[in-house]
């Protein structure tokens, strides 16, 4: 994991292959879910699963105590509309969610460990049964540690049909809230990584990189890998190949460019993580700055409304609901 001014445990190499999204279910709240949690399958009330993961997914070190509430607030709601959205994702497995970043980190010993244990638990109390939902269904929760600047549409990341909520938005945020970061890649070593995996595979020399477009977020959608062999491919695969190559800290994002520099290729990107919908390092700026829970959402989730749903069974829709924290 890595860690950033947030401490943002959400975009392992694995995680941000991103999840292949899902039809999400009718609007209805699950009242447990089935986790597969240190190599056994527990069956876990839905908000005790929340509290579990957003402690293990977020820690708001340097905030004051309203602001790590209002980012505790929003990754509650997050979490819990992933959780609903994806219930059933492992059921070929016997059970709904995996506890790592494929699904959602599930760590119930933070809830003991963490400092922000009652923020967070108080959090979860406040939002109990609240969810995104789009139209009269729970929303993808997705979310990732930084944007670099602007999140992209779920089609563009992950191909398929596109998500009307989850789409490019520009963070419009001051200086300083994106992290930026810079890798310099030895070009033998670069190549001999890109060997080791079929679909990267050029052969005997590396001539070129180059970027063929990108998308409104200002990652790549096309890749052009030209040596012994030429090979199209996307960015994410890329920085998978590299990262398995280098070490899963290497390239932090797909939101880069690239050069030849002498013996070397230089990778300089911003973020941290696949991109889509929530921007971690974007919603501690906005909570910083005075935002509301529903407005740091709606910023990242077009569309959506914050609803109250009932637990078990898919109920009617209540109408949308106004979290209020106190300062």
């Amino acid at each position: 994991m890595r860690r950033l001014s947030l401490v943002l445990l959400v975009a392992l190499a694995a995680g941000c292959v991103g999840p292949r999204l899902p039809a999400p279910p009718g609007a209805g709240l699950p009242g447990d879910v089935r986790v597969r949690a240190g190599g056994r399958v527990v069956s876990v009330p839905i908000e005790d699963y929340v509290l579990a993961t957003i402690v293990a997914e977020l820690s708001p070190a340097g905030d004051p105590p309203e602001v790590a509430a209002r980012l505790y607030e929003v990754q509650a709601i997050v979490a819990r509309s992933y959780a609903a959205a994806n219930r059933g994702r492992h059921r070929a497995d016997g059970y709904d969610l995996c506890d790592t970043t494929h699904c959602q980190l599930y760590d119930p010993r933070r809830v003991r460990t963490s400092s922000f244990a009652a923020i967070a638990r108080e959090a979860v109390r406040r939002t109990r049964g609240v969810v995104l939902t789009y139209g009269d269904r729970v929303a993808e929760g997705l979310f990732h540690a930084d944007c670099g600047g602007s999140t992209s549409d779920a089609s563009a990341v992950w191909g398929g049909p596109p998500v009307p909520y989850l789409i490019a938005r520009r963070d419009e945020l001051p200086a300083g809230t994106h992290r930026h970061w810079t890798v310099t890649a030895d070009a033998t070593r670069l190549r001999n990584a890109l060997n080791r995996d079929p679909r990267t595979d050029i052969g005997r020399r590396l001539t070129s990189i180059d970027v063929t477009a990108r998308d409104a977020g200002g990652r790549p959608r096309g890749m052009t890998l030209t040596g012994e062999r030429t090979r199209q491919i996307s960015a994410d695969l890329l920085r998978i190949v590299v990262n398995r190559g280098f070490g899963p800290n290497t390239l932090l994002s797909t939101r880069f460019s690239v050069r030849r520099e002498g013996n070397d290729w230089r990778f300089e990107g911003s973020g941290f993580g696949h991109g889509v919908g929530l921007c971690q390092a974007g919603a501690r700026a906005r909570a910083r700055q005075g935002d509301g829970t529903e407005d740091i959402l709606e910023a990242y989730f077009a569309g959506t409304r914050v609803r109250s749903l009932t637990a078990a069974g898919p109920p009617p829709v209540p109408a949308a609901i106004r979290i209020d924290i106190p300062h």
